[in-house]
């Protein structure tokens, strides 16, 4: 295994040299950290340099791409990680290290880094960020910092604004964002508080899966408003189209 730095600085002292290896590292960042420090945009290019980079160590012989995504998704220094990456990267010719280099740095309209994404159909489950934007990606302290951002904006309108500010309509999607992001412990509590304090209306129908369903006319009788006031909190709610169930439904047994 190449013992070359993946990080050196540069004779000017400001910059640093970053070997391939060093780039995908960095990229597992870009792809898994703190989602307020990158763009979508950010994460599928950097999705993109490391799956061009696994595809071509698999061609020279890489058995391990989807324990580097593994270890990348934890998104924490690791050693093994550092390993396996100089080890698939060792394996690429120099010439074909370039051209991931030069990919990595043309722009997204060309066709070179439209990379088709093999190793992502080889190994499902690694490649969250990049199909599905809602996916959860821990801070150090393992809650998503968007869970974190949402609660400040919250207690920011309170001080400013009054305690009773923070219910007004337009801050709802403040709510929702939390919910989306809160850790899935939090989630479960804030359900079964939700039970407890009789704010569900009571389930009469069941998904596909066997799961409550329930209607906007359910929930408007419920907490006695109307359809349409329901229809608007939906909105300012911010809730993706895809999180209302729009399948079959049946009788609860």
């Amino acid at each position: 295994m190449s013992k070359k730095p993946m990080f050196k600085l540069h004779p000017d002292g400001e910059q640093y040299i970053i070997t391939l290896p060093g780039v995908v590292l960095l990229c597992g960042s870009t792809i898994y950290g703190d989602p307020t420090e990158t763009t979508p945009q950010g994460r599928t290019n950097a999705m993109r340099l490391v799956e061009r980079t696994l595809q071509e160590a698999e061609k020279y012989g890489f058995k391990q791409p989807s324990t580097v995504w593994a270890l990348l998704r934890r998104n924490e220094p690791n050693q093994r990680l550092n390993n396996l990456v100089q080890e698939a990267v060792d394996l690429i010719p120099k010439h074909v290290q370039a051209e991931v280099m030069r990919a990595f740095g043309c722009d997204s309209s060309t066709d070179e880094t439209v990379v088709p994404l093999v190793t992502a159909m080889k190994h499902p489950g690694r490649h969250e960020p990049e199909t599905n934007p809602r996916f959860l990606r821990p801070g150090p302290d393992g809650v998503d910092p968007r869970f974190w951002s949402a609660g400040r904006e919250l207690k920011r309108i309170a001080a400013n604004e009054g305690p009773e500010a923070i219910h007004k309509p337009e801050y709802a999607h403040l709510y929702s964002q939390m919910l989306r992001y809160a850790p899935k412990d939090l989630q479960a509590e804030m359900r079964a508080k939700a039970e407890e304090l009789d704010l569900m209306p009571k389930a009469t129908h069941v998904n596909e899966h066997g799961e409550p369903v329930f209607s906007i006319q359910q929930i408007a009788e419920k907490h006695g408003v109307s359809v349409e006031e329901v229809e608007q909190l939906i909105a300012q709610s911010d809730i993706d189209p895809d999180d209302l169930y729009t399948g079959p439904v049946f009788p609860k047994q």
